[in-house]
Parts: C-alpha cells; sequence; structure tokens
C-alpha cells in the first residue's frame, strides 16, 4: 500500500493552500471559459473571482482575487460580489470586510522564482507547489486563457504563464489548454514550405525592413542635428541681442 503523503500545514510560516483532487482547471475570463467540465466530479476548479460575473460562468470550488484592497474598495462592486460568492476566497491577506478571505500563500511560491506578472501564473505556480507537496493536481487545465493580444500587457504575461507551464510539465503534470496563444505556434520553425515566390517574396520583405531601419535611423540623425542646431541658434541669438542692446561689447578683430 502506498504511503499517505502529509504535507506541511505550515511553510514559511504560511498556511498552505493544496488540490485535494487529482485534476484542476484554472478559469480566466475568456470565451473557452465556458467549455470547462463544470459536472466533472473529480475536476477542482480555480476560478478568477471576476468569472462569477459571466453568464456562461457555473461554479467553482476556490475563487482568487490577488489585487490590493486599493483596487476592490475603489471599485465598489467587487467587495459585495466577493461576499456573496459561494465557496473558498483566496486574497493577498485575510480582511475583516471579507470575512472568507484567506491569504496566499506567497513567500511559499516565491521560493521557486521570483517572477510573476498575472493572477493566472500565481495560480499555476500554487499548483505546480501543490503538485511538489502532494503529487496532486496531476493534470491541470487551462479554460479561459487566451492571451493573444499583442499589446503589453499580455506580452508580459503569456512569457511568465509559459514559463511556468514548462516547469509543471517538466515536474510530471499534465497540461490542457483550451484554445488561444499560450504555448501554441501556427508552425514549426524550419519546417516551413519554400517556393521561388516564397523566397522571393521574403527577399522583398527582407529588403523593406531594412530599408525601414535605414530611414528611421535617417530621421533619428536629421532630429539630433536640428536639436544641435537649434542650440546653436539659441547661443547665437544670445550673443547677438546682448551686444545689439550694448550689454556686450564687441572687439573688433585685428
Amino acid at each position: 500500500m502506498a504511503e499517505t503523503i502529509k504535507p506541511p500545514a505550515k511553510m514559511n510560516g504560511e498556511k498552505q493552500i493544496y488540490s485535494t483532487k487529482d485534476k484542476v482547471s484554472i478559469l480566466g475570463t475568456a470565451p473557452t471559459m465556458a467549455d470547462t467540465p463544470w459536472n466533472d466530479p473529480e475536476m477542482e476548479i480555480w476560478a478568477l473571482s471576476q468569472c462569477v460575473t459571466f453568464e456562461t460562468f457555473k461554479r467553482a470550488d476556490i475563487f482568487f482575487e490577488l489585487h490590493t484592497a486599493d483596487l476592490w474598495k475603489v471599485w465598489t462592486n467587487i467587495l459585495p460580489r466577493l461576499n456573496e460568492t459561494k465557496g473558498r476566497i483566496i486574497m493577498q491577506k485575510h480582511y475583516d470586510e471579507i470575512p472568507k478571505s484567506e491569504p496566499f500563500p506567497l513567500k511559499t511560491v516565491l521560493q521557486y522564482r521570483s517572477y510573476q506578472r498575472s493572477s493566472i501564473t500565481y495560480l499555476l505556480a500554487l499548483a505546480y507547489h501543490s503538485y511538489k507537496m502532494t503529487g496532486k493536481p496531476g493534470h491541470v487545465s487551462l479554460y479561459g486563457i487566451h492571451m493573444e493580444d499583442k499589446g503589453e500587457e499580455y506580452s508580459e504575461q503569456r512569457p511568465c504563464c509559459e514559463y511556468w507551464l514548462g516547469r509543471m510539465e517538466d515536474a510530471g503534470q499534465e497540461i490542457y489548454i483550451a484554445a488561444g496563444a499560450v504555448l501554441a505556434a501556427p508552425f514549426l520553425y524550419g519546417y516551413e514550405k519554400y517556393s521561388e515566390l516564397l523566397v522571393q517574396l521574403r527577399q522583398r520583405y527582407d529588403g523593406l525592413t531594412n530599408g525601414m531601419k535605414g530611414a528611421e535611423a535617417k530621421i533619428v540623425e536629421a532630429a539630433a542635428q536640428k536639436n544641435r542646431q537649434d542650440g546653436a541658434l539659441s547661443e547665437c541669438e544670445f550673443w547677438l541681442r546682448g551686444a545689439q542692446r550694448g550689454e556686450i561689447n564687441v572687439v573688433p578683430s585685428s
């Protein structure tokens, strides 16, 4: 009979949070949240707190609201929502305004690497820690986590998310991602199809790109030259006007 794992109740002085089941679904708010296996009794669901505001949301075992009180005290609709939510609520710490709130084990998670760029990555790191301590969850699914936007926010969040997923897979956890840009690529580099036309287009593309870079460099240099001339012009004007007003003696050269 396999030995029962008894993970520590506290670590780094923090109360720990472990998955109780071998399968965990982590929910974001993108459209594939609707595809979550809500009725699977063997699935534990961890959700961002705002998931409850979507019509497609059905249930969760643990909710996470990891922003500071500055956020949920300013956005007045958040506090009532958190108190009305059924299930555990994990936050930065316990707040008296939210009696059910429990502290997130931040120091425990950061011991692996202090690299967190979104609420989702905290959840991934927590699932990773739970697996390291208890062997659960062996299977982690991501629903509603697309990160497809090319804006600044997801350009920082997606690499961090992929970092933790890589660590989880390396540790032995099985990962399923419903859809989106996370760990996704349209083709294998080096195995693309090439033809004479594609090569010509590539050469044309590279030529245009280099031309743009050259033009941008000239613009930068022209702007620098203009700034230098603006400075020289201001200096010249200072001496010219001073001489005209008789404030500066101009001695003719011999």
